[in-house]
């Protein structure tokens, strides 16, 4: 029983746990020490992490009042030549140079061990051990050598001589050239400024390879101008002015900024057709409706050499005399059928269409060519179909008999291009497979007024012009030839470009060379048919395919906008001019 009692843990002892403390629990009396001890020694850890915190505070500023000690010390080395005083206050309470110099030596230790050594580089791993470059006497030390002590601070990167670095001077020599070579006709027509324009073509310094890197601004149209570019195409020039002051009429409205393509589209075909007045009078309009000068007035036609159109209205009877081409995009979207349908309303058939590069059509338009197909049908017209092998193989792959994942509307499409093409019997099996397909009657067949042929190798716009025709007597086809130069053969499209342009186009690829884009310069561009287009379409699409980058420079607004209907900015930059 007694030892029991005297045990800490016995029954006595626990007795008088409970007398001290009435009104704890009997069965929590042997947890009531250990609470008390646990909360101790956390109260304690509090304390100790505290303490650590201050001291490392402390001794954090300590070492920050030493660094700035001794920066000043190197910053004034002109006292360290003083033999009687010394440098700072650390070292003058210093009881003697020896001293002084373990008391550093424990600094940069303890400094080492602090930033973990975070500068490895080189000279950081000399420095440090190196703390005999301070001298017993300070009389002897200098300001060299005590701000070689603070080596391990300094970056490694700083240490390469700054003359390796490439100079700052010629930092926009390449820039201003693409300047001069990407300005304005006023410029590029300056017998000066001819070699800016060869400069496109020359490989750039060893120094600027990245030259290349330099991308113009993508050129984004205003969809009502579209009318009006594909008139001036088919050389309406009145009805494409017209147009133009009629969406200027319609965006009058709008915020001036948001005019001013048109304005300067406006500009654009006064410019390419030489009327000189009418330039004039819209420039008078322009001052007064923001405030600034117009465009500087200049002719193309007159630049070229060429005579100035008496009668502008007179062009379109030439040009729909001539036959029409139109070459289909590799997608054919809704902007496509209605690009084809506003140019079909102002030429005469017979009319050529090349399917050699389509590849899909969109549901949107599905309906819609359709409808046209069914329409050229019932109409007196020549249609000419060249590539209809890749038309079939489409329309074929959307009617597949028994398959309803496609629209009812490519079966209609499938059925109005038989029927165009005067295939009856190809229409029947058509008809009774849309029968089955759908389980509704199909529509019976009409006989079409129209003329169809497929003309896989001819079409208008590889055939050359006739030599009596309007056109030639007008002496405008002679200026579809690059003007020369007296520097060499230069990149650049002039004048009135009709038919097939691949002739012009491929000398241009004797300039292509790896990473460094063609600039063609169109800066007395005036006019591109839909034949034409259609060619320069296709020769875009063959050298993007090889890897080359061709940029359109200084186009006039109405081409730019025209090569923007036909597809060619997906395969080249469409880059206007600027004023």
């Amino acid at each position: 029983m007694s030892k029991e009692e005297s045990t800490p843990g016995g029954l006595l002892s626990k007795v008088v746990r409970f007398v001290k403390n009435p009104t704890v629990n009997w069965t929590e009396l042997d947890s009531l020490q250990d609470d008390r001890e646990s909360q101790y020694s956390k109260q304690m850890l509090k304390e100790m992490i505290e303490r650590k915190r201050r001291n490392d505070f402390v001794r954090r500023r300590e070492f920050d009042q030493l660094r700035k000690l001794r920066q000043r010390e190197v910053l004034h080395g002109q006292r360290v030549e003083d033999a009687a005083g010394r440098p700072s206050f650390f070292q003058s309470s210093m009881a003697s140079p020896d001293e002084r110099a373990v008391t550093l030596k424990k600094i940069d230790e303890i400094e080492a061990q602090m930033s973990q050594q975070w500068w490895k580089s080189k000279q950081g791993a000399d420095a440090p051990t190196q703390p005999g470059v301070m001298p017993d006497s300070s009389t002897e030390a200098s300001a060299e050598e005590q701000a070689r002590a603070y080596a391990p601070t300094v970056p490694g990167s700083l240490s390469a001589p700054l003359d390796t670095k490439p100079a700052v001077q010629p930092l926009f020599a390449d820039d201003s050239m693409a300047i001069g070579r990407f300005g304005g006709t006023d410029a590029t027509m300056l017998p000066g400024s001819t070699p800016h324009v060869e400069a496109s073509f020359s490989p750039a310094a060893p120094t600027a390879a990245p030259a290349p890197a330099f991308e113009p601004e993508e050129f984004v149209h205003e969809p009502d101008l579209e009318e009006a570019a594909i008139r001036f195409a088919n050389g309406d020039h009145a009805g494409a002015e017209s147009g133009l002051l009629e969406v200027l009429a319609q965006h009058q409205q709008d915020d001036p900024a948001q005019q001013l393509e048109i304005w300067m589209t406006l500009f654009d075909l006064y410019r390419a057709t030489g009327q000189h007045d009418r330039f004039d009078t819209l420039a008078i309009d322009f001052a007064a409706q923001y405030g600034r000068s117009a465009p500087l007035w200049f002719s193309i036609p007159a630049q070229l050499g060429l005579a100035v159109e008496v009668a502008p209205a007179a062009e379109p009877a030439a040009a729909m005399r001539r036959d029409f081409s139109w070459n289909a995009p590799p997608t054919v979207a809704v902007s496509s059928v209605a690009a084809l349908q506003a140019s079909l309303a102002r030429a005469a058939s017979p009319w050529t269409l090349s399917w050699s590069r389509l590849a899909s059509i969109d549901e949107a338009a599905v309906p819609l060519l359709a409808d046209q197909f069914s329409s050229w049908a019932d109409r007196d017209v020549q249609i000419v179909f060249s590539g209809v092998e890749k038309l079939h193989a489409l329309l074929d792959a959307k009617t597949q008999s028994g398959d309803r994942s496609n629209s009812p509307e490519w079966w209609r499409l499938r059925m109005a291009a038989m029927r165009l093409m005067g295939k009856p019997d190809e229409f029947e099996l058509v008809a009774l497979d849309y029968c089955v397909t759908y389980e509704v009657s199909p529509p019976s067949w009409v006989s079409p007024r129209c003329g169809y042929s497929d003309n896989e190798g001819v079409s208008s716009g590889s055939a050359p012009l006739a030599a009596d025709s309007d056109f030639m007597a007008s002496d405008l086809g002679e200026s579809s030839v690059p003007a020369p130069l007296d520097t060499g053969p230069v990149a650049q499209l002039s004048g009135h470009i009709d038919g097939d342009a691949t002739p012009l186009l491929q000398p241009f690829e004797a300039h292509f060379k790896p990473g460094v884009p063609l600039t063609i310069a169109c800066d007395k561009l005036i006019r591109v048919d839909f034949a034409a287009a259609g060619s320069v379409l296709n020769w875009a699409a063959e050298q993007q395919g090889h890897g080359h980058v061709i940029q359109f420079h200084n186009l006039q607004r109405l081409v730019a906008i025209f090569f923007n209907v036909i597809g060619i900015n997906e395969h080249a930059w469409v880059v206007p001019r600027k004023n």
